[in-house]
């Protein structure tokens, strides 16, 4: 299938490795030019090097304003369209709510949902020039279904949510389509941190999972990337689960 991405440029945040390098690949496999961003400059060297000329890469920090602001300002001196935005971050911490501090909440906050606020702000006027123009919210599984010990994640990603469906009808108006991807257990650094919690850790998530495995990256990334395409172009506020049918609810 004909993704129609060639000559397109997308915006992939935190593309350094993990889900983020994931989607810029699918992406760049199918034509498109993509910019991706990171807070390490070897690791994006790496990353950018092994996507080949199609893409480039700008270091920045988006838990920070100025940071997003700033990439946001650069790219816009290359190129006047942008094609789609990747909305994607390093999840927060692990924690209870009895060990997490004030400190932790607020740079989740930043971390998860000012990131989101901003680069959605911020790359608004270069998504319009698009004709066929996407935001896509990478998230979680836990905004459908709490995970142990995450507490962060499973109270602050929600707002993503609420937000990209308000975004559903506020944007249109502009030809944006906003849509949010949920991965369950993928092998990425951050699942593999969470594996490494005991000996048993990967046999009870696996046991949940009717699949009875963790995902690839590779399973990922072309998903979203069908997601950001012109070919998705009536798929508009919508959340995708992509976790081996590990949530199970009804809604």
């Amino acid at each position: 299938m004909d993704l129609d991405l060639k000559d397109r440029t997308y915006l992939v945040t935190a593309a350094s490795r993990g889900l983020g390098f994931s989607v810029a690949k699918s992406l760049v496999s199918e034509g498109a030019h993509v910019i991706i961003c990171g807070r390490n400059e070897e690791s994006l060297k790496t990353a950018s090097s092994s996507l080949g000329e199609l893409a480039e890469y700008y270091v920045a920090d988006v838990s920070k304003k100025e940071d997003v602001q700033s990439l946001v300002q650069k790219i816009a001196t290359n190129i006047v369209v942008l094609d789609g935005l990747f909305v994607n971050a390093g999840g927060p911490p692990p924690g209870t709510f009895s060990n997490l501090t004030d400190d932790d909440w607020k740079k989740a906050f930043y971390l998860t949902l000012m990131s989101a606020v901003w680069l959605t702000r911020e790359t608004r006027l270069l998504l319009k020039m698009s004709d066929s123009a996407s935001i896509l919210y990478s998230t979680s599984i836990s905004v459908k279904q709490p995970i142990d010990n995450l507490l962060l994640s499973n109270a602050i990603r929600p707002a993503v949510i609420g937000m990209m469906r308000t975004l559903a009808t506020e944007l249109a108006p502009d030809y944006i389509r906003v849509n949010a991807i949920c991965p369950g257990y993928i092998q990425t650094e951050r699942v593999n941190e969470l594996l490494a919690a005991s000996d048993s850790a990967e046999d009870n998530i696996t046991a949940g999972i009717p699949l009875k495995r963790i995902g690839k990256p590779e399973e990922f990334g072309p998903v979203a990337t069908f997601l950001l395409s012109p070919i998705s172009s009536y798929i508009h506020g919508s959340l995708l689960l992509v976790d081996g049918g590990l949530y199970q609810g009804m809604m």
